[in-house]
């Protein structure tokens, strides 16, 4: 900007004391010359566009979106957002989840409110900060957290620590906070990312209230390659209900059945924990998780009204079974989750990053446009092998 402004004066300068027709040229140069800068600048402030109706128009592309802004420090302008869905606009629980992000980032923000369908992020410097956030509906805390725990990468020094207030530890639609605690993060944490999660109040759908403090380190990722996954060590969980359901042993039935279906089908005993917890409303869950060598994989059932406490066991079961046979390093959830954290490595370790997924999903295809606006990187999805590959791009 002060190149642009001495350009201007020099100009001006020239102008007065050089009116003659054959100074032109060099009239002509300066002119153009500041017309290039004020280019560049225009350019350099000029957000990122995204649609939020590409793919399967979703909270996923606003949460990537405002995550890779705040990580790149480029603005963006998401609009038809969650365009797909029978309640579009930004939601209570993408409103905490921009709020998060806007505040380590120290954000700038336009139409920022609860059902708006276009928002403007312009991020500044990022800090380290202490974050409180208030989730007033049952959303899905781990799907709030998910932006900030990859935009703070870029965090020279300090920690990052959230305690969350309200929503929901696990939902229908979203990976548990279970998971995010016991997969996400250990599996992360083989490539030195660091980050802790302690859930000190479990919350249902639809009152919510849960509550959990986050802490995350920044640190530089090491090269993310993920394609062996060892020999499977053992297969453990969490069954979880309120305490109005102790009476109705909910949450020993889920345990039971999820047993009894690993063991006949893969003849292995799960060591899962039985817990009841104070909540504001009745809610169950199971999450099991199957430890191999290299890599974690993971899966969930939900109790729902009218739905037995033995039929959410056994969908948990059944569920993990098929993401163990799939030969994966990556189960259905973690397979988008890794996208950024896969093109952030690639960019820091300047090789290629991959991981074998057990399936590509939709959510992962979302993740991978909106990840290659943001930054110089290019994603090869093989589906025959079933991997991810994010290779960096040499112009």
């Amino acid at each position: 900007m002060n190149t642009y402004l001495l350009n201007i004066c020099l100009f001006k300068h020239y102008v007065y004391f050089n009116k003659d027709e054959k100074h032109c040229f060099f009239l002509n140069f300066f002119r153009n010359l500041n017309i290039f800068f004020f280019l560049m600048i225009f350019m350099l402030m000029k957000s990122i566009e995204i649609n939020g109706a590409m793919h399967e128009g979703g909270g996923q592309i606003l949460r990537t979106s405002i995550g890779m802004s705040a990580f790149t420090g480029k603005p963006v302008k998401i609009f038809n957002i969650r365009a797909k869905r029978c309640n579009p606009g930004i939601m209570p629980q993408h409103y905490e989840a921009i709020n998060a992000v806007a505040k380590i980032s120290n954000a700038e923000l336009s139409n920022y409110f609860i059902g708006s369908k276009e928002i403007e992020f312009i991020p500044k410097k990022l800090q380290a900060k202490k974050i409180d956030l208030s989730i007033s509906s049952a959303g899905s805390i781990a799907l709030v957290l998910q932006a900030i725990m990859f935009a703070v990468l870029n965090l020279k020094k300090g920690k990052v620590k959230i305690n969350v207030n309200g929503g929901a530890v696990c939902g229908k639609w979203a990976a548990p906070l279970n998971y995010v605690k016991n997969v996400l993060i250990p599996v992360l944490a083989r490539f030195s990312y660091s980050a802790r999660i302690n859930i000190t109040k479990y919350g249902y759908y639809p009152k919510g209230g849960g509550k959990s403090i986050v802490e995350i380190t920044p640190s530089k990722l090491r090269l993310i390659n993920l394609l062996e996954r060892g020999s499977l060590i053992n297969i453990y969980g969490i069954a979880h209900a309120s305490k109005e359901l102790k009476d109705k042993r909910v949450a020993e039935r889920m345990c039971k059945s999820a047993s009894k279906i690993l063991n006949e089908e893969i003849s292995i005993k799960p060591s899962i924990n039985v817990v009841y917890v104070d909540s504001m409303c009745k809610g169950c869950g199971i999450e099991l998780f199957a430890r191999f060598d290299n890599t974690i994989l993971g899966s969930d059932g939900l109790g729902e009204r009218k739905i037995r406490a033995e039929d959410v066991g056994e969908f948990a079961a059944r569920k993990l079974i098929k993401q163990i046979r799939s030969n994966g390093c990556a189960d259905e959830y973690l397979a988008d989750q890794i996208i950024p954290y896969m093109a952030i490595s690639a960019i820091k370790n300047a090789e290629k990053s991959q991981v074998s997924v057990a399936e590509i999903t939709s959510h992962a295809e979302t993740n991978i446009k909106i990840v290659e606006k943001f930054l110089p990187i290019k994603f090869k999805i093989d589906k025959k092998n079933k991997r991810v590959i994010c290779a960096v791009k040499h112009e």
